[in-house]
């Protein structure tokens, strides 16, 4: 079963979806790393953002490992580039005016499109942005998170704060959400948007335990 889950950032999907793989036994593919990956990798060998040639010149030189457990990050690296762990670095919010430029490359994001879809193997959560029209169109469940921008950086400070050990400016982190909003919503290809089938999931004021019982009540039985 492919269970996919769209949202902004912060929107909760990345807490939820890991809770849901959890409890089923699931494998759980963030694709966002994909794009992070690209993108601290670029930062490293000092290739500009807007440079689709040499992007896509280092895209075919990479190997990038997600780490599929429910429990990558608190039990070994979750991402890494050629056995090398870039799991901080790809979390730095430092990064996230280039992470919006480089994920809204047409290139970039369909060269990338095999390498989501070889991530998930066979029982797997999805989360993403076009999981459910682009990468995964025939999921066997489909649902789009919502949450208000105010409260989605509030989460995405508390997510930093936990994986960091140390606070991040809101200032900072409204830049980012604000800048993967903009990118996410004026792409030319793949833009943000709910699949025509997918279930919206308003998470606004709503406890982690609350969401994850509303997905779990939504899926098929199997």
């Amino acid at each position: 079963m492919i269970i996919a889950i769209d949202g902004p950032a912060g929107s909760g999907k990345t807490t939820v979806g890991r809770m849901v793989a959890d409890v089923l036994g699931f494998a759980l593919v963030d694709t966002g790393l994909f794009y992070r990956a690209v993108t601290v990798e670029a930062r490293q060998r000092g290739i500009a953002a807007d440079d689709v040639t040499a992007l896509m010149r280092m895209l075919g030189e990479l190997r990038i490992e997600i780490n599929t457990s429910p429990s990558a990050g608190r039990a070994g690296p979750l991402l890494s580039i050629d056995g090398r762990d870039i799991s901080a670095a790809a979390h730095d919010p430092a990064i996230a005016a280039e992470l919006s430029r480089i994920s809204g490359i047409p290139e970039v994001r369909r060269l990338l499109i095999e390498p989501q879809r070889r991530a998930a193997p066979g029982d797997a959560v999805i989360l993403g942005r076009d999981i459910g029209t682009v990468i995964f169109p025939d999921a066997d469940v489909k649902f789009f998170f919502t949450a208000p921008a105010a409260e989605r950086v509030a989460r995405r400070r508390r997510e930093l704060d936990e994986a960091r050990g140390s606070a991040t400016p809101d200032a900072v982190l409204e830049q980012e959400v604000e800048a993967r909003d903009r990118a996410d919503q004026e792409r030319e290809v793949a833009p943000l948007r709910p699949a025509t089938d997918a279930i919206i999931v308003a998470t606004e004021s709503k406890s982690v335990r609350q969401v994850f019982d509303e997905v779990m009540a939504r899926l098929p039985k199997h």
